[in-house]
């Protein structure tokens, strides 16, 4: 029912505008006979306090690279994660018993640790870590063929520890901090919304309900455009000054 939005891929004035459009919108239409008030007032909720720090905000180059890298590390991590759990589902039995100790060992660790804190997320990241990197576990995780998604994962979630380390290096202030938090909890806020949409009109069926999905895609396709191509452009950029340098 929804495009995806790789939030990864949004600066921070960029996922403020979307969230602001889907927010007017919602706000417009008549909620009357639906239920997906509340998750539309907490987004609204989370947008308005997203906007204060951003109007407030002072904080350096981190925060926008905090940003992206911690959505990039949970997408990899879900990558990860549903890999194993849609591995239980092969006939092939040793495949499917494989897939099935690394869940629970995910199970152990957190199902649904990337909706954590930040510091919360990296402790629990610390904690699956050292136990999948058990000899026992690499192997199961080759004989799944996932050591590539599984080295994303974790690399992933060290580029976000490194670049965290060099901002406390740098003496950024702890109000930047919570300022990634408060951003990370707008874009979980849209993820919620999003579902609750889906889940309530396949329960229900409204045409209200396939109104907003139509919006939010218009603007997921809209502000991904322009992300991709400003990503192209820098991509062109960074490979013709690489290229001008080996000369």
């Amino acid at each position: 029912m929804f495009i995806k939005m790789i939030f990864s891929w949004l600066r921070i004035n960029e996922m403020l505008g979307f969230c602001n459009e889907i927010v007017r919108f919602l706000q417009s239409i008549d909620m009357e006979g639906l239920q997906v008030g509340p998750a539309v007032e907490k987004l609204s909720a989370k947008y308005q306090e997203a906007l204060k720090v951003s109007n407030r905000s002072r904080s350096n180059a981190y925060t926008d690279m905090l940003l992206e890298q911690d959505s990039r590390r949970d997408e990899s991590f879900l990558a990860f994660r549903n890999l194993m759990e849609a591995s239980t589902h092969r006939k092939d039995e040793a495949i499917a018993s494989a897939a099935e100790t690394i869940c629970r060992i995910i199970r152990a660790h957190g199902w649904s640790l990337h909706a954590d804190g930040q510091k919360v997320q990296s402790a629990k990241m610390a904690s699956l870590h050292k136990e999948l990197e058990l000899p026992e576990n690499q192997e199961l995780i080759l004989h799944l063929d996932s050591d590539s998604w599984y080295r994303d994962m974790m690399e992933d979630n060290t580029a976000y520890n490194e670049l965290k380390e060099d901002k406390t290096k740098a003496k950024a202030s702890a109000a930047d901090y919570d300022t990634n938090e408060v951003y990370k909890e707008l874009r979980l806020a849209c993820v919620e919304l999003f579902d609750a949409i889906e889940v309530l009109n396949r329960i229900t069926p409204n045409g209200k309900y396939v109104e907003m999905a139509n919006f939010i895609n218009d603007c997921t396709q809209k502000y991904s455009i322009a992300a991709r191509t400003r990503k192209t452009k820098n991509e062109n950029a960074a490979a013709e000054t690489a290229a001008t340098e080996a000369k």
